[in-house]
């Protein structure tokens, strides 16, 4: 059989089986067997040719109707269809049958799918790099797994293979602004992505005339600067030929390619949703009739490379696949309750080995950001992985100078983003995803806003879905103080304590900051570092010398006292110590408590303290209503109130925006004299 009759045979064949897993899956819908159906049927002659280009260490990032792809990249078409004329195996991929029977039970939502049952339909990845196998799942913000395809590309090419990473993305989620950033930056930065548009010209439900104003999406190529064609996506052939020529230039390192397969809308966005109705019935009528799976049969059938015989045979073995895999699944066991209670952090803090570093009393002291500076320093020297990201960290150096001469020893290694938040973010969650460390660098807390989703429902999650860790730091230079304004003032860790999945650092300290910041660029897990900027030049201390690391997960007890608990944290932590020493003359022996680690929360350390005590009042920066003070006052008052003398008393920041004058600045910004305020009243209770 000559190679192209070959390849041919093969995207059918894979065609046929999505198309009978779809139908199955359409009739277990209709049975309540299967809660949710997002189907396929009109987009097979796009995704299996797209995945059929992909070869053993390649990247899919997959969306809902890309089940095509999935199959074409997990199984083995020769082993899949043994004796039909497929080829030879290839000796790498699992035993298809098995794959399949994962395949049903994952989307069964039974026990033995990819995810346990802890994510629904196609939101899962499988990863199994000796199988060649590299697949990232979804999550329901569809645009922002552009960013995170590129990450992949990204670190493909950043360990030097010419292997590449293909996303799907709907004509609907090219509206979102991860489009832009994401492909942005694989064109900037030449990443070797193709990114296939599979335009079925009605998003969920709304008309691609309202989605865009351009003649083709394909057009927005051009004005990124990367290669972009638009192919019907109801032609394999075609789709083949093109995924070739865009396979090719990623993998010469021309950069990403941009694929608009036009398709025809046949099914709604899920099934039973009626979001079909929107399709004029001439319009339907005419996509039905064309519909690819038996039209290539057609054609494959009149150009002499399938035969009647084959092509039932072909068929009977899909059928075939299909009901021996949903036999199983559908006979297999839910998952177990307690996958509900797994966790969603890759590794609790602190290690039970973790020790403190000795705090030297002589030496030259190091201010904070001099602390942070040489955290990445010896980072980046010890692990090749480490990779830092951010606007202007390069030459420039960052817009606190903390990334200063890193470019200059690791120019691949620091590497300057566009303004692009989100798309940042995405990228190093893909970088993280295969095995980088990403070290992204906001020049202002205030701008983490701008990629909220990437890290908060892509990072955090991560682990609890599939298992999978995500090292990823994410540097905030926070807080009040310098006269700076609404935008530039802001603490944001109150943001993030509440997102399971994540860990949240707040140092108040030079050694602190330097201990944990190397603790969290070597955590498997994603780190938000609040660093405050007042602190960076205003903080020193001598710091001890080699590989200082500080245990997340630990409060530290920076004054022993026996009166009442200041719980605090960051800035908040020096005026605490101020008032502690103020109190201390008039005989008042008042101890101070520096979290350092908001989560994960060393609880005993502060249940410990109130118990010695007996009153609290904690202390922060941020804004009261919703701080992460109302989270320790409630715990304190839960779990410390047979020791408890009086109530638990804040000191916060009053409920409004940062204003910039420095007396308004200074009206608002509690300091020392407010937490005096504060411990007298409870003192005096």
């Amino acid at each position: 059989m000559q190679p192209a009759a070959l390849q041919r045979l093969r995207r059918y064949a894979l065609m046929r089986l999505t198309r009978e897993l779809d139908d199955r899956f359409e009739s277990l819908l209709l049975t309540g067997r299967v809660a949710k159906w997002y189907s396929e049927v009109g987009n097979e002659a796009t995704t299996v040719p797209c995945g059929l280009a992909l070869e053993a260490g390649d990247a899919l990032c997959s969306l809902h109707r890309d089940l095509g792809a999935i199959l074409s990249v997990y199984l083995d078409p020769a082993r899949a269809f043994p004796g039909l004329g497929l080829g030879e195996p290839d000796g790498l991929r699992p035993e298809p049958v098995e794959l399949l029977y994962r395949l049903a039970c994952q989307l069964l939502g039974r026990g033995e799918g990819f995810s346990q049952g802890v994510e629904r339909s196609f939101h899962f990845s499988y990863l199994a790099p000796e199988a060649g196998i590299l697949h990232v799942g979804m999550i329901s913000h569809l645009g922002s797994m552009i960013p995170v395809a590129a990450g992949c590309a990204f670190a493909l090419k950043q360990k030097g293979t010419d292997r590449v990473a293909l996303n799907f993305i709907g004509d609907g989620g090219t509206s979102t602004g991860d489009f832009h950033e994401g492909l942005n930056m694989a064109a900037v930065w030449k990443l070797p992505l193709i990114l296939v548009v599979e335009n079925n010209r009605y998003a969920y439900s709304t008309p691609t005339r309202l989605q865009y104003a351009a003649e083709r999406l394909s057009d927005r190529g051009p004005g990124y600067g990367v290669a972009a064609e638009t192919v019907d996506g109801n032609d394999p052939d075609a789709v083949a030929t093109a995924m070739t020529r865009a396979v090719a230039r990623a993998r010469a390192g021309q950069g990403p390619t941009l694929l608009e397969a036009m398709l025809g809308r046949m099914r709604g966005h899920s099934e039973g949703d009626d979001s079909l109705k929107v399709v004029p019935r001439d319009e339907l009528a005419a996509y039905l009739e064309a519909d690819p799976v038996p039209a290539y049969a057609r054609r494959l059938e009149e150009e002499g490379d399938l035969s009647a015989e084959l092509h039932e045979r072909l068929r009977a073995r899909a059928a075939e696949l299909v009901e021996e895999a949903l036999e199983r699944a559908l006979a297999a066991p839910v998952p177990d309750a307690v996958v509900a209670r797994r966790p969603a952090l890759a590794a609790e803090s602190p290690p039970a080995d973790a020790t403190e570093p000795e705090r030297p009393t002589s030496g030259s002291p190091t201010t904070y950001v001099e602390a942070i500076h040489r955290a990445l320093s010896e980072e980046m020297d010890r692990d090749e992985t480490v990779v830092l990201l951010g606007q202007d960290i390069g030459a420039f150096e960052g817009a606190f100078r903390v990334t200063r001469g890193l470019f200059e020893r690791y120019p691949e290694r620091v590497l300057d983003t566009p303004i692009a938040e989100s798309g940042t973010f995405g990228l190093a969650v893909g970088a993280a995803i295969l095995g980088y460390r990403p070290v992204v660098e906001m020049q202002f807390a205030d701008f983490v806003t701008c990629g909220f989703n990437q890290l908060v429902n892509m990072a955090a999650k991560l682990y609890y879905r599939w298992r999978i860790p995500c090292p990823l730091v994410v540097r905030l230079p926070a807080g009040g103080g310098v006269n700076a304004g609404p935008f530039h003032s802001q603490n944001p860790e109150g943001w993030f304590t509440h997102v399971a999945g994540l860990k949240v650092v707040c140092p108040s300290s030079a050694l602190d900051a330097l201990g944990l910041l190397k603790s969290a660029i070597r955590d498997p897990d994603p780190v938000i570092f609040c660093e405050h900027k007042f602190l960076y030049r205003r903080v020193k201390e001598v710091l001890p010398e080699g590989d200082v690391t500080v245990p997340l997960g630990r409060a530290r007890v920076a004054r022993a006292g026996r009166d009442l608990t200041l719980v605090a944290y960051g800035a908040a932590v020096h005026w605490c110590l101020e008032a502690a020493g103020e109190l201390a003359a008039s005989g008042v022996e008042v101890e101070v408590l520096d979290l350092r680690t908001l989560i994960p929360l060393d609880e005993e350390a502060v249940l410990a303290s109130v118990r010695r005590t007996h009153r609290a009042v904690v202390v922060h920066e941020a804004q009261g209503t919703g701080g992460f003070g109302a989270e320790l006052a409630a715990r304190i008052g839960d779990r410390a109130f047979a020791w408890l003398d009086a109530p638990v008393r804040r000191v916060a920041y009053p409920d409004r925006p940062v204003p910039y004058a420095r007396n308004l600045e200074r009206e608002l910004l509690p300091g020392r004299d407010e937490v005096l305020e504060a411990v007298r009243e409870v003192l005096a209770w």
